[in-house]
């Protein structure tokens, strides 16, 4: 399980060099240097994508960039994010391989708005950040990537705004059209094949004042997910026995303490996801008249995406026989011990000594299912009131609904011999004892619960623009514009967490399966080749019978039906604990247009009013005590009380862009804004959480007293164009931060407990500074060198650093931005003639924070990535055209880690995924 290992730096160089002299050698040419006569390369596909993009960055006021798709249904990429990582400055977040989140300029997911159609989009997260793998590429004709503010644009993106436009019907061919797509996808790790379709229908009439687009896909996707997993790494007092497993008649004498960063837990977890996702398009576009212009738009999706995720895994107590440790009192390797070394020593267990606690092999699984379901409405007027004036009204609506279950069931065995682990890059487990005989498991935690997140939002605006030629002058645009979005969240669960924690019930074998590791990460010798899994409702169903119930850790308690009517294991739907965030958004801007000559300038400013509603309804925690088996916490819950917050601010966010035509063929651009990102509404609820463990107590929660983080924008951007494809551009841009949201850790006292507790959650942070470089260019061979004609290439490479002033707490470690990678960078190389294509693209980014405190009381870090694309497209008729496509050719592996790349967090495999497909259009 070797984690890959990154050196971009050479890469870079090369691919940046190379691209920079083509284009320049290219621009050499001269009309006494002709060119030998070849085949002419039509301009389609890729390069018809890439001079659409080209084209659209050249026009705009300000940095953007672009990714377009040549036809419908042909963008570039299966997954729009993963067409976006593409673009100079943008990494994505995946999620079982695919595509779900992005970061631009080391900006993660929350400080970039997503748009569709310019509209926003309700999510699946219960905060702002966008899912694209909610939708289909396939309903997708442009992405653009606003990297520097405009007055028109909504607040919200310290990192950039995106907006996803759907194809339109006006803007195609007059008559009907239909495309048709069929593939199916093979996943290497599950080894399952599975089917896609999608198709679109659209007409406009030949005066083109009436039009209907229609589309749909369907995608169906099965795979597996192999994963080695620490939960987390703890900073905590360790007992150190001196000894070895082998040890006979040990005393307390032999027992020294010492403060060290020990891991929670080491072990291995699998994944079998079934994804099934539909998505549905309508627009409908009808001109009254020359002068007035009206669409309307409707979204469906529906992500059914199924989850079987079990782990096993050592538990790790803090009594390490035989432990080294480095200068960081960081463990390196240790013994665990089992119940044989605890009996040759029972001076060890005895009462008092601290000792003796049981370890455990646990079996645990996890609830991962996600049902997303999102509808959303638009309705677009554009009116030519006069030839100077210009009014648009824009209203839409957008409703998500999400299921999902939070599980966490726990059986689990007490070992007799002991295990050895050893933590570095990758660790190594030794079990003692087979983990793979149902006849020695026993009952343990359970906690079982049921998600509900809903996130409406209606908005509206109007925009009057009026341009006019006063010398510089050329007009002006102004707006209004109101949103109204709740955000809410409902849990029930059952109480069950400490009814048999302790592993003293015997579970009958019946309950489990020997399941094969099915060569697990290649396998090798630490992985066992085997081990058990179980149906968790099975698994309840048992523990909760009247006679197994007899057996619990309080029978009087649990056998209790005026408390537990259903038994403790049963989801308690009377008492939903509810958290809910409503948010009135109002602003007004105000956009100037200027222009001489060789240069244009647009400045402006956006007033925004904010105010916001969170109100929680849940139990009061009134006391916790420890377990009587083991080191949990039983929680004594106080009736349902409801809490309300109220919060209100306002922002003026001024901006300016400035163009510079130095020549025919190359711009420079200026801009300054200040822009801000309003905390995600999940951040901002009343909810608390208690957990951990005796010794390590956990809470966190929402914080609805946060304050939007601001920004201060410099950016300076150069762009040479060689033709209608080929570019290349450098840009530097700074950010000067305050009231940084960031996920902390606190260390507090609460009434509740009488132990210092760990409480981790968002808070507002201290001011900052990004700073960065984007260099990037493409270029077809088609004009420079001749038997180089087909083939192209393309490269960018994006440089962030960041410094922070934080008022952090003595316990809380030093912590990068989150989302930030300092390096990035992109390539691809295609060939393409009339007809065949084809792509190979590379994408890397170097470790970033995942958050402040993911790994328990430490960090979480995601160590350096990059994978390999590659796509084929054969057209067998004009209208007829075979294509194949491969996601991550190296099976590229994800690494995370805590505070140092020794402190591994996972490794996780998600494997290879190719399509092959059938695309036709009529």
């Amino acid at each position: 399980m070797a984690i890959p290992q990154a050196s971009p730096r050479q890469k870079i160089l090369a691919a940046l060099i190379a691209d920079l002299l083509l284009a320049l050698g290219a621009q050499a040419q001269t009309p006494d240097q002709p060119l030998e006569v070849g085949p002419t390369v039509v301009v389609s596909g890729i390069r018809a994508s890439l001079s659409s993009s080209l084209n659209t960055k050249r026009l705009q006021d300000g940095v953007v960039d672009a990714v377009s798709a040549e036809d419908a249904g042909k963008f570039p990429d299966t997954n729009i994010a993963e067409s976006l990582q593409r673009v100079t400055g943008v990494q994505i977040q995946r999620n079982g391989g695919e595509g779900r989140y992005i970061s631009v300029r080391g900006l993660g997911p929350e400080f970039n708005n997503v748009l569709v159609n310019g509209r926003t989009l309700t999510s699946d997260t219960g905060g702002r950040e966008f899912s694209f793998d909610l939708l289909s590429s396939d309903l997708i004709s442009k992405a653009l990537v606003y990297k520097t503010s405009q007055p028109f644009l909504p607040e919200g993106g310290i990192g950039s705004t995106v907006d996803i436009q759907t194809a339109r019907p006006l803007s195609g061919k007059v008559g009907h059209t239909s495309v048709v797509n069929v593939s199916e996808s093979y996943d290497s790790n599950s080894e399952k094949k599975t089917p896609n379709i999608s198709g679109m229908y659209s007409f406009a009439n030949e005066q083109r004042n009436f039009g209907v687009m229609a589309s749909m896909s369907y995608t169906d996707r099965d795979s597996k997910q192999n994963k080695a997993i620490t939960d987390a790494w703890n900073y905590r007092d360790v007992s150190l026995i001196n000894g070895d497993l082998n040890s006979r008649g040990l005393t307390m004498a032999d027992v020294t303490t010492r403060k060290l960063y020990i891991p929670q837990s080491f072990g291995y977890q699998q994944e079998d996801e079934s994804r099934k996702r539909l998505v549905g398009n309508l627009t409908v576009q009808y001109n009254p008249s020359p002068t007035w212009k009206l669409s309307a738009d409707a979204l469906y999706s529906r992500l059914d995406q199924r989850n079987n995720v079990i782990a096993f895994s050592d538990w790790i107590n803090p009594q390490l026989l035989g432990a080294k440790y480095d200068s960081n009192n960081q463990v390196t390797s240790f013994l665990r011990p089992g119940a044989a070394f605890y009996a040759n020593n029972p001076a060890l267990s005895g009462p008092g000594s601290l000792l003796g606690e049981a370890n455990s092999n646990d079996m645990i699984v996890k609830g991962g299912d996600r049902l997303s379901i999102t509808r959303a409405f638009g309705l677009n007027s554009k009116w030519a009131l006069a030839p100077e004036w210009k009014l648009e009204g824009d209203v839409s609506t957008s409703r998500t609904t999400s299921y999902s279950p939070d599980m966490w069931v726990v059986a689990g065995m007490v070992p007799t011999n002991g295990d050895i682990l050893s933590f570095g890059g990758t660790p190594s487990l030794v079990f003692g004892d087979g983990i793979d005989d149902p006849n020695k498991v026993r009952a343990h935690a359970v906690s079982n619960g049921d998600i509900r997140n809903h996130d409406k939002l209606s908005e509206g605006r109007l925009q009057l623009g009026w341009g006019h030629d006063i010398g510089y002058f050329k007009g002006v645009d102004t707006g209004l514009s109101y949103s109204q979005r709740s955000v809410d969240r409902t849990e029930w669960k059952n109480d069950a967490w400490n009814t048999y924690s302790g592993y003293h019930l015997p579970l009958p074998s019946s309950l489990f399966t020997v399941t094969p590791m099915d060569n697990f990460m290649g396998g090798g010798a630490q992985v066992p080749s085997a081990y058990l899994s179980f149906d968790p409702y099975a698994y309840m169903n048992y523990l909760n019978q009247r006679s197994t119930l007899a057996q619990s850790n309080d029978p009087a308690l649990y056998l209790d039906t005026s408390k537990y009517p259903n038994g403790p294991m049963a989801i308690d739907y009377t008492l939903p604990s509810m958290w809910g965030v409503k948010e009135k958004v109002s602003s007004f801007f105000v956009d100037s247009k200027w222009e001489g000559g060789g240069w244009s300038a647009n400045a402006g400013v956006r007033v925004v009013h904010v105010q916001s509603t969170s109100t929680g309804i849940s139990r009061v925690l009134l006391s916790a005590t420890k377990s009587p088996n083991d080191t949990t916490f039983i929680s004594n819950w106080g009736p349902m009380t409801t809490t309300s917050v109220s919060n209100s601010y306002n922002s003026v966010l001024p901006s300016a862009n400035v163009k510079f035509d130095l020549t025919s063929d190359m711009l420079l651009r200026l801009a300054a804004s200040k822009t801000e990102t309003r905390p995600t509404l999940n951040q901002m609820g009343v909810d608390n959480y208690y957990g951990g463990r005796y010794g390590d107590v956990q809470t966190g929660g929402g914080n609805p007293y946060l304050k939007p983080m601001k920004s201060n924008n410099y950016d300076l951007s150069w762009e040479w164009y060689l033709s209608k494809t080929n570019y290349v551009s450098a840009a530097v841009f700074q950010k000067n931060v305050s009231d940084f949201l960031e996920t902390r850790l606190v260390d507090m006292k609460i009434p509740q407990f009488d132990e210092i507790v760990h409480d981790t959650r968002v808070r507002n942070g201290q001011k900052g500074k990004i700073k960065g470089l984007e260099i990037a260019g493409q270029y077809a061979f088609d004009t420079s060198v001749a038997w180089l004609r087909g083939f192209g290439v393309t490269a960018n490479y994006t440089y962030v650093d960041a410094t922070a002033s934080r008022e952090v707490d003595s316990s809380t470690p030093a912590c990068g931005y989150p989302g930030l990678s300092k390096q990035s960078y992109n390539a691809s190389a295609f060939y393409e003639n009339n007809a065949f294509q084809a792509r190979v693209s590379y994408n890397w980014r170097n470790h970033f924070s995942v958050d402040c405190g993911g790994g328990s009381t430490q960090p979480r870090t995601r160590a350096a990535y990059g994978q390999t694309d590659a796509s084929l497209r054969y057209n067998l008729t004009p209208t007829l055209a075979l294509y194949a496509d491969a996601i991550n050719l190296t099976n590229s592996r994800t690494h995370e880690y805590a505070l140092n790349e020794s402190q591994f967090l996972t490794l996780e495999d998600v494997g290879r995924r190719v399509s092959l497909g059938l695309r036709a259009a009529f």
